[in-house]
């Protein structure tokens, strides 16, 4: 029985079996787009996003070697940036136990849009409350709700990068989407009647 492998992980062999180490230390700076837009979409905007793509980065780099290429590398490093994420956030609630914030930390807030129209500042506040709804979801279901509705991934893959089967991801998908919906219902700006 031979195992599907896909053109990237032949790509990847390639190119590591013809250079040696010196291909893992220099990373494709497509590699590293890919990277930046996967913890983009599943951290949100965030003051720390450049460390997190970096940490997932050093991740990915040291992993590469062990690439099997049975999933695609977009899904394999969107696996790395959804376990760097846990890691972090995990390490960051243990962090916040012990010390807390200066009343001026900006947080989690999403700048201003250049534009200066109505339809816009509409369009930026939902955004604004949409990732603050998100930021209040447990990481797993947040994950899985970005995947599945904002990514478009499917759900074979999403099993893939939350480590979870089928099953399991469709029920925190339900479960998120559920609870996504209560914490919008109060928000002024997802109102039925608002444009």
């Amino acid at each position: 029985m031979s195992i599907p492998v896909s053109p990237e992980a032949v790509a990847l062999h390639a190119l590591l079996s013809r250079s040696g180490n010196d291909a893992v230390r220099a990373p494709s700076v497509e590699l590293l787009k890919l990277l930046y837009r996967q913890m983009r979409v599943l951290a949100g905007p965030r003051p720390d996003l450049d460390d997190l793509v970096q940490c997932a980065a050093e991740r990915v780099i040291r992993a590469l070697p062990r690439f099997e290429g049975r999933s695609t590398l977009s899904t394999f490093a969107y696996g790395v940036a959804y376990r760097t994420l846990l890691g972090h956030d995990r390490w960051f609630r243990r962090w916040q136990r012990r010390f807390s914030f200066s009343d001026d930390y900006p947080g989690f807030e999403v700048e201003a849009p250049c534009e200066g129209t109505e339809q816009a500042a509409v369009r930026a506040g939902r955004a604004a409350s949409l990732h603050r709804a998100l930021a209040q979801l447990p990481p797993c279901k947040r994950a899985v709700i970005v995947l599945h509705d904002l990514e478009d991934v499917p759900m074979k893959d999403i099993a893939a990068i939350v480590d979870a089967n089928e099953r399991t991801v469709r029920s925190r998908l339900r479960d998120g989407r559920k609870r996504l919906a209560q914490i919008l219902m109060t928000d002024p700006l997802f109102d039925q009647e608002a444009p």
